[in-house]
């Protein structure tokens, strides 16, 4: 009766103490009971969620009360958590309340459907067979291999092969081995546990030799890393993101901006910094961004559709357009070294994509690639920078290229950025380019260096260096700069920073989700196998590969073999 009493006491505190911005929750996690079809059908929007936004002045956002360090339920019945201050400041910054209500593995779903939540950010894995809109990955981390720690024990995956592997029954973790093993052909013993604790419990007990889990999780389990520790090897990424309405293609750019903004003035890193210290992952920012915070009443309150989708015109056996490719002569002698590889690049990833789906393709010559697409005459445009300037007209993907301006400096000089170009140190930049020389000069003023610069075709960099002492250092895209490096392995290096960083994506038509997602999927599945980095070599120095995203889940995509 004593516990009772207690139990009892402690609900009216709990009950007492909720704040009036969420939703009362339930003491423990709810029943996880299987759910049925809503029997509702798939019907396109009428308007984005945005216009609820707006005329209640609140966002309802789904959050999970039982998954730290995202949701967690505390003592003095609050939310707390990564997800829970990601949605106070995103609520912050549109100027409206915030509305927390909870939902589980099983309710999330249907209730983003039935609009009961206007988003889901509840520990949500960005997974393809999940038929949402996601904003970019904001947090990414993944399904890991645990195992015992000692100089005889496992240090890869590889090493693993044909060993029992625990795994929490009913978990996805599960799914991501099994698909591990399907596209590496390691196999794995498989022992399923009722917990994490009874899988660690058998791993310090040599029942099995690994056990499998999101990250955060068995970083919470694995509390002596002189006995236990976590490999570095991922099974399967693991890309947190914000779930919304399918095709709400408007509100997804409204949580897309407001993602960016938080990482521009710093707020994303300072709560990644409280939750996942260790992580150095960052979502990217598009061209047009701004300084200002984005508001809900910014963005339209109408859903437009393609009048026409892509991807059935390709099942019929359409060519697929595409534009932002021709516009330089392969022939011209005097082309830079760089606009050719570029080029040959982005001719060689689009054929190899077309030849996976088993489709033609059609080139348009156009001055303005995003226009072509913008107004239905391409269907992709290929070497586009994401710019906010055009999130009405066109969907962008994930990058699949990140180039900037660097500065090429002697191997075997002190000078580390344009700090060490005191006392009048000449810089070359790339001819009829003054918007580098603005840069350039920017740059040594705010290190109080004095430079000179003079402008040069850039095939001539490495003798007026090295030979007629025309020029100290180089600064220019560092695509260009990549063939000097390896025309002069043992006499240049590039310095660490980036003084700019240009995302390269593909330009899809708007709220064309299946076609956005079959080219998304595709280029993850060319980064999964090898493929891209091959492509990339000639215009990307290994160790600048970006953070390339992988949304798990298998190849077959909309009917096309997406794998090698």
């Amino acid at each position: 009766m004593k516990r009772i009493a207690f139990l009892v006491c402690l609900a009216l505190m709990l009950l007492s103490s909720v704040s009036l911005s969420q939703e009362i929750p339930t003491l423990v996690p709810p029943t996880l009971v299987p759910q049925g079809e809503s029997g509702a059908e798939e019907a396109l929007l009428a308007e984005s969620a945005v216009v609820r936004i707006i005329n209640r002045g609140v966002v309802r956002v789904g959050i999970l009360y039982n998954e730290p360090p995202f949701g967690e339920l505390n003592p003095r019945g609050e939310v707390s958590g990564f997800d829970a201050d990601l949605a106070r400041a995103i609520a912050e910054t549109w100027g409206i309340e915030l509305r927390l209500r909870q939902v589980t593995r099983q309710t999330a779903a249907d209730d983003l459907r039935t609009g009961r939540v206007d988003m889901l950010i509840a520990a949500q894995v960005h997974r393809r067979d999940l038929d949402f809109e996601f904003s970019q990955t904001y947090h990414l981390a993944s399904q890991s291999m645990m195992v015992r720690a000692g100089d005889t024990e496992p240090k890869t995956l590889a090493e693993l092969a044909n060993r029992r592997i625990g795994v929490v029954d009913g978990t996805y973790s599960e799914v991501a081995l099994n698909n591990f093993a399907t596209r590496t052909g390691i196999p794995f013993q498989i022992q399923p546990y009722p917990t994490l604790d009874r899988a660690y419990g058998a791993l310090i007990g040599r029942e099995v030799d690994g056990v499998i889990g999101s990250r955060h999780r068995l970083v919470r389990v694995a509390l002596q890393p002189d006995v236990i520790t976590i490999l570095e090897e991922a099974i399967e990424q693991e890309p947190y993101a914000i779930a919304m309405p399918r095709q709400d293609v408007n509100l997804r750019n409204l949580v897309n901006q407001t993602l960016q903004h938080l990482r521009q003035t710093g707020k994303l890193a300072e709560l990644r910094q409280t939750y996942f210290p260790e992580s150095s992952y960052a979502l990217t920012l598009w061209s047009g961004l701004g300084t200002d915070a984005p508001k809900p009443d910014q963005f339209t309150a109408s859903v437009t559709y393609p009048g026409q989708y892509v991807v059935p015109r390709l099942q019929g056996g359409g060519a697929i357009r595409v534009a932002g490719l021709g516009l330089v002569d392969l022939n011209n002698p005097d082309l830079p070294e760089g606009d050719r590889r570029i080029e040959t690049f982005q001719r060689g990833l689009i054929e190899e994509i077309t030849r996976r789906w088993g489709v033609s393709v059609e080139y348009i010559t156009t001055e303005s690639p995003l226009e072509s697409v913008a107004n239905g005459q391409a269907d992709i445009a290929m070497g586009v920078q994401p710019n906010w300037d055009w999130d009405e007209r066109v969907d962008f993907t994930n990058p699949y290229l990140l180039r900037g301006l660097r500065l090429l400096v002697r191997k075997d000089s002190n000078i580390f950025g344009f700090a060490e170009l005191l006392g009048g140190r000449t810089v070359a930049v790339p001819l009829n380019q003054a918007g580098i020389v603005a840069i350039a000069t920017e740059e040594a003023r705010q290190q109080n260096a004095i430079i000179r610069t003079v402008q040069i075709r850039e095939q001539d960099f490495a003798i007026e260096i090295l030979e007629n002492r025309n020029a100290d250092v180089a600064f220019a895209d560092s695509v260009r700069l990549i063939p000097i490096l390896e025309q002069y392995p043992n006499d240049f290096r590039l310095t660490e920073r980036w003084y700019s960083e240009e995302y390269i994506a593909f330009a899809t038509p708007r709220n064309d989700i299946d076609f956005r997602l079959l080219l998304e999927y595709t280029l993850q599945e060319l980064i999964r196998d090898g493929t891209l980095d091959q492509l990339l070599r000639p215009v990307i120095l290994p160790d600048d590969m970006p953070d390339f995203v992988i949304y798990p889940g298998v190849g077959n995509t909309y009917g096309f073999n997406i794998t090698r």
